[in-house]
C-alpha cells in the first residue's frame, strides 16, 4: 500500500464497536432458540463488518485504498437495512410470516444496490470521486449518483417499516411489554438518526455503524432481559395487581406485606395497612386466616352480615403457604355472593320440588337424592347414599332397571324412560317414573342423574279408565248379544198371540220380558259396582251375610256365619256380592242348601253345600255369560269378581267341605274378629 497510516480517536469507537457488535451477534447466535435472536445475529455481524471496513479503511489514506475498503463495507450495509425489517417483524409477532422466501424477497433489491456500489468503478451509478479532504483526517470526497439514492430510498424504507411496527406495539401493548418496544425503537433511532446526520453533510465521519453497535445493546437488552429473564416476574406483578380476587402476604407475624388492589376493594383495609396485623387490616378473615397451620393449604368461606339490602355476602378465603418461606402465607379471597346464592337458589329448587332427583356413580351407587324421596319412600334421604340403586325397586323391575342402565352408561348425555314400583313403608306401594341422563363425563356432575316422579294417581286413574272401558264393553255385549235372544222370543210370541189369541204364547212373552229384566239388572250392578272404591267404612261381616241371606232364603236352607269380624269396605257393595253368591249358591243348589260364612286372618270365606264347581272349570267361572244354569245370565259370578277387583282384593275358588263351591275373599282390611254361630 502506497501513502502513510493515519490514527484519530475515533477509531477507537469503531473498534469497541467491532467488539461489543461481535459479542451480541455471538450471544444472539449461542439463544438463537429465541423469537428474533438469529435476526438480531445478523444486524450485529453486519454491523461489526460494517465497522471493521470502516477503520480499515479510514487507515490508509490514499484513494484507491479507501475505495476499495469503501465497497467491501457494502457487504455489510446491505444486508442490515433487510436484517432489521426481518427482526422487527420477528419481534412484534406481526401477521407477516417470516419465510426464507420472504427474507430473500426483502434483501435481494438491497444487494443488487449494493452490487452496483462494489462494482462502481465499471459504470459510475453509484458516485464519483471529487478529491480527497485532510481534515481531521484523509477521507476521500464523492458526488452521489442515482444508485447512491436508490440505494439510500430503499434502506430507510427497511428501517421506517420496521420502526413502525414496532411503534404499533409499543401502543398496543400492555405495561409489561412496553419497556422492551422502547428500548429497540429508541435503539433504531439513535442509528437513523446518526445516518440522516451524515447524509445531510454534518459531519465528515459516518457514526451510523458506532450508532448500531449502540442500538445493539438496547436490541439485546430488550431481547433477552427484558423477555426471558424480566417478563415473568413482570407477568406476574401485572396479572397480582389486575386479578379480581383479593391477594395478601403475610409474614411470620400475620402482618401484611403486600395486597392488590382487588383486597383494597373487597376487604376495604385501611390506608396503611402495609405492616399492620391481618386482624387489623381485614378482622372479617382474621380468624380464619389465623387459625390455620402456615405449612398447609386451608380453604374456607365466610358468610358476611346483611348488608343494607338485607343481602348476606360470601367469601371463599384460601391460605397457602409460599414455597420459598415456610413463615410466610399467601391469602386470597374471592366474593362468592353470585355464585353462592344462584347454587343454594338451586338447590332448594331441587329439595323443594315434588319431584325426586337421584345421582348415580358409573356402578349404580347413590351418591345423592334430594329430600321429597322420603315423601315416597318413607325413609331419610340419608339413608340411600352408598346403597345400590337397583335394591331400592321392586323385585319385579330390577332387570328391566339393571338393562336401563347399562344402556344409559354405554352413550354420553343418553337419555331413558322408565316406570318402576317402589315400596312405602306408611303407605301402600307407588309408581314412578323416570328419566335418566348420563352425565358421567360432566366435570360439574359426574353422575347420572334420575328424574324421578310420583305417577301412582296417574297410573290408578288409568287403572279406573281402563275398568270402566271394560264395564262399558261387557254392558254393550251383554245389551247386544244377552237381550237379543228373549227380545225375538218376545216379539215372535207377541205376533203369534196376536194372530191366534193362545194366552200360552202371552205367557211366553211374560217370561221373555221377566228374563231380560234380570239381564239388564244384572248389567247395570256390572256397571255401577265394577268402580274402584275410593271410600270404606267398619262392616260387621255377620249382618252383611244376614242381610243378604233375608232377600232371596227359603224355609228349607240353612246359614251359619261360624266366625264374624269387622271389615273395611264399601257396604252397599259387599252386601251385593254377598247376595250374588247365595242366589248363585241357591240357582245351582236347590232350596234346602246350607251356607257357611266366616273370617280368615286376611278376609273371609262363603261355602255352599252345592254340587261345587270342577277344577277346570275354575278358571272361566268369572267370565261373562259362563253359567251352568240355563236360566242364568251369566254375569252374577262376574260382578262378585267386578266387586272384589274394586275393592282390590282377591278370590279363588277351592272345593267345600261337603263337596260344595267354597269363595275365599282375601287381602281385605280386617278390623276385628269374634267367634259366633247363626242360624
Amino acid at each position: 500500500m502506497d501513502g502513510a497510516w493515519q490514527f484519530h480517536p475515533v477509531f477507537l469507537l469503531l473498534v469497541v464497536s467491532v467488539i461489543s457488535s461481535g459479542a451480541i451477534a455471538a450471544y444472539s447466535y449461542r439463544s438463537r432458540e429465541t423469537t428474533g435472536a438469529l435476526a438480531l445475529c445478523v444486524i450485529m455481524v453486519s454491523s461489526a463488518w460494517w465497522s471493521a471496513s470502516y477503520l480499515v479503511q479510514l487507515l490508509g489514506t490514499t484513494v484507491a485504498w479507501q475505495l476499495w475498503w469503501l465497497r467491501v463495507s457494502y457487504v455489510g450495509v446491505s444486508i442490515l437495512p433487510p436484517a432489521w425489517l426481518i427482526f422487527a417483524l420477528r419481534y412484534t409477532d406481526s401477521r407477516v410470516t417470516v419465510t426464507r422466501t420472504t427474507a430473500a424477497l426483502i434483501t435481494a433489491p438491497s444487494a443488487i444496490l449494493a452490487a452496483l456500489a462494489i462494482s462502481n468503478p465499471l459504470h459510475g451509478l453509484v458516485w464519483t470521486t471529487t478529491g480527497v479532504t485532510e481534515m481531521p483526517f484523509v477521507v476521500v470526497g464523492r458526488d452521489f449518483d442515482i444508485g447512491y439514492y436508490a440505494f439510500v430510498a430503499y434502506a430507510y424504507s427497511l428501517v421506517l417499516v420496521g420502526m413502525s411496527l414496532l411503534l404499533r406495539q409499543v401502543v398496543r401493548s400492555r405495561r409489561v411489554l412496553r419497556a422492551q418496544g422502547v428500548a429497540i425503537f429508541v435503539g433504531v433511532g439513535i442509528s437513523l438518526g446518526a445516518n440522516v446526520h451524515w447524509m445531510m453533510g454534518q459531519s465528515i465521519i459516518n457514526y451510523t455503524s458506532i450508532a448500531f453497535s449502540v442500538s445493539g445493546g438496547f436490541f439485546a437488552l430488550a431481547l433477552f432481559r427484558y423477555r426471558l429473564l424480566d417478563l415473568v416476574p413482570i407477568a406476574r406483578d401485572t396479572v397480582v395487581e389486575e386479578m379480581r380476587e383479593a391477594y395478601l402476604v403475610l409474614d411470620a407475624e400475620r402482618r401484611v406485606v403486600d395486597l392488590n388492589p382487588a383486597a383494597r376493594r373487597l376487604l376495604s383495609p385501611p390506608a396503611d395497612s402495609i405492616g399492620r396485623h391481618l386482624s387489623a387490616v381485614a378482622p372479617t378473615i382474621a380468624d380464619r386466616v389465623d387459625g390455620t397451620d402456615s405449612t398447609e393449604r386451608h380453604d374456607t368461606t365466610v358468610v358476611l352480615d346483611a348488608d343494607s339490602d338485607g343481602r348476606h355476602r360470601f367469601l371463599e378465603i384460601r391460605a397457602s403457604p409460599l414455597a420459598d418461606d415456610a413463615d410466610a402465607t399467601v391469602v386470597t379471597v374471592r366474593d362468592a355472593t353470585e355464585r353462592q346464592r344462584a347454587r343454594r337458589r338451586f338447590q332448594s329448587s331441587i329439595e323443594q320440588a315434588s319431584d325426586v332427583v337421584m345421582i348415580l356413580d358409573e356402578s349404580g351407587k347413590v351418591e345423592y337424592v334430594s329430600p321429597p324421596i322420603e315423601h315416597v319412600t318413607g325413609v331419610e334421604p340419608d339413608e340411600f347414599v352408598g346403597r345400590s340403586c337397583f335394591d331400592l325397586v321392586d323385585d319385579a323391575d330390577r332387570e328391566m332397571v339393571e338393562q336401563t342402565f347399562a344402556r344409559l352408561c354405554e352413550h354420553h348425555d343418553s337419555a331413558e324412560r322408565f316406570e318402576i314400583r317402589v315400596s312405602n313403608s306408611e303407605t301402600d306401594d307407588v309408581v314412578l317414573e323416570g328419566i335418566g341422563r348420563n352425565l358421567l363425563d360432566e366435570p360439574f356432575v359426574e353422575g347420572v342423574v334420575v328424574n324421578f316422579r310420583d305417577i301412582t294417581e296417574r297410573t290408578r286413574r288409568e287403572q279406573r279408565l281402563a275398568r270402566t272401558n271394560e264395564r262399558l264393553e261387557r254392558f254393550a255385549s251383554v245389551v247386544s248379544h244377552d237381550l237379543r235372544n228373549p227380545l225375538n222370543v218376545a216379539v215372535g210370541n207377541l205376533q203369534l198371540a196376536r194372530e191366534t189369541g193362545d194366552e200360552e204364547h202371552i205367557q211366553t212373552v211374560h217370561r221373555a220380558l221377566t228374563r231380560m229384566d234380570t239381564i239388564v239388572q244384572d248389567a247395570l250392578q256390572l256397571a255401577r259396582h265394577g268402580r274402584l272404591v275410593e271410600e270404606t267404612e267398619p262392616v260387621r261381616l255377620g249382618d252383611v251375610a244376614s242381610l243378604a241371606w233375608a232377600s232371596v232364603v227359603t224355609a228349607d236352607a240353612t246359614l251359619l256365619v261360624e266366625s264374624d269380624a269387622t271389615l273395611l269396605a264399601d257396604a252397599d257393595r259387599l252386601q251385593r256380592l254377598f247376595e250374588n253368591l247365595v242366589r248363585n249358591a241357591f240357582e245351582h243348589g236347590g232350596d234346602d242348601i246350607s251356607l257357611w260364612v266366616g273370617a280368615t286372618d286376611d278376609g273371609f270365606y262363603v261355602e255352599d253345600s252345592g254340587p261345587g264347581i270342577p277344577a277346570e272349570r275354575r278358571g272361566d267361572i268369572f267370565e261373562p255369560g259362563v253359567s251352568s244354569n240355563d236360566h242364568g245370565t251369566g254375569l252374577g259370578l262376574v260382578i262378585v269378581a267386578e266387586i272384589v277387583d274394586a275393592h282390590e282384593w282377591d278370590i279363588r275358588v277351592e272345593t267345600g267341605r261337603v263337596g260344595g263351591a267354597r269363595f275365599v275373599v282375601s287381602g281385605v282390611s280386617v278390623a276385628e274378629s269374634a267367634d259366633l254361630s247363626m242360624s
